[in-house]
């Protein structure tokens, strides 16, 4: 494929909806991969001599309504981590490695290693750090606001620190704010809608395993805020806006592509319903995937391996319970 360019500069703005993860994720790569603008990344690899190897990126600013987040199946096929794992990362498990605010505002000036993490979106949304060293719970607060007052537009939690995140070498944070709404269904109980934004989003290999996550964070805020309120709530859909939905140039050919048609050999080869014919429901991720991954993640060993305190393992061990009794689902 040759490189190209819009001739206005323009980055396409595409809107994309679909009943299930597993459709949404696929209807967003045909329509990045169809209609985004060919640009380059800050990650594309080049051979010695300066030339780049991989093709350019498909980017596009994409706007993703899933209008049942736990319809099924739920689980796309394509997954690039352990999802069980990172569903107890977005609830929390992993904030006791991040830095400190007084120390991490040291290590901006050198190299942090590969056990200290600048945050984790959890420990940003629930304990925000501030300069003085406190933190605030915004997904506390966001949580009384609409139990307090449904229709409010104010239940809004930001991941952005910004005398932190413009120095951060790697890893700066893709998400960027959580709104919650919560308006009333025919019957007058409380429907939680969910909106994220992010500064940049991999499509093909982040994506379906972000909003699987931040789904099931999704069905615990339902819970809380019926808690609250004393109102029956129930998730309603989801819906996310990256400014810089990307599929990068060296994924073509893991997807079935090559240098020369990129993605379409993969669209060729699958269609939507076959796409979705390979997802997983939440049932068969949960007993697959979701549920021993958990369990070896409290394991002694890996326990030990994380440093994981006693809240840490309660927390693990409480989402097992829950997903195996039904209280949440995968």
């Amino acid at each position: 494929m040759t490189e190209q360019a819009d001739a206005g500069g323009r980055i396409p703005a595409l809107h994309v909806v679909a009943d299930t993860i597993p459709r949404a994720h696929y209807r967003a790569m045909k329509a990045v991969w169809e209609q985004g603008l060919a640009i380059r990344t800050e990650y594309d690899r080049r051979d010695a001599s300066g030339a780049y190897i991989d093709p350019p990126s498909r980017d596009a600013r994409v706007l993703i309504e899933v209008t049942e987040p736990f319809g099924e199946p739920r689980f796309p096929p394509v997954s690039f981590c352990e999802i069980g794992t990172y569903i107890a990362e977005i609830m929390g498990i992993k904030d006791h490695m991040v830095v400190p605010m007084e120390k991490l505002r040291e290590a901006l000036s050198g190299e942090l290693s590969a056990t200290e993490w600048p945050y984790t979106y959890h420990q940003r949304l629930f304990a925000h750090p501030d300069v003085n060293g406190d933190s605030v719970d915004q997904m506390a607060l966001a949580i009384e606001r609409i139990a307090q007052t449904p229709f409010s537009r104010r239940a809004v939690a930001t991941t952005s620190v910004p005398n932190i995140d413009p120095y951060l070498k790697e890893d700066v944070p893709c998400l960027r704010e959580v709104q919650l709404r919560c308006p009333e269904d025919a019957a007058g109980n409380l429907v939680l809608n969910m909106n994220t934004m992010w500064r940049s989003r991999d499509l093909y290999k982040a994506w379906a395993d972000n909003v699987i996550g931040i789904t099931f964070l999704q069905q615990v805020v339902a819970r809380q805020i019926a808690a609250k309120s004393g109102r029956t709530v129930r998730v309603g859909s989801y819906a996310d806006y990256s400014s810089a939905m990307h599929i990068y140039g060296q994924d073509f050919g893991a997807v079935g592509g090559d240098a020369q048609r990129g993605l379409q050999s993969f669209f060729d080869t699958f269609d939507e319903d076959s796409y979705v014919a390979r997802s997983l429901s939440s049932e068969q991720a949960a007993e697959m995937l979701v549920l021993p991954q958990l369990r070896a993640l409290v394991s002694d060993r890996l326990a030990a391996q994380w440093r994981f305190p006693e809240a840490a393992l309660a927390l693990g061990r409480q989402l097992i319970a829950d997903i195996e009794s039904g209280t949440l689902s995968a």
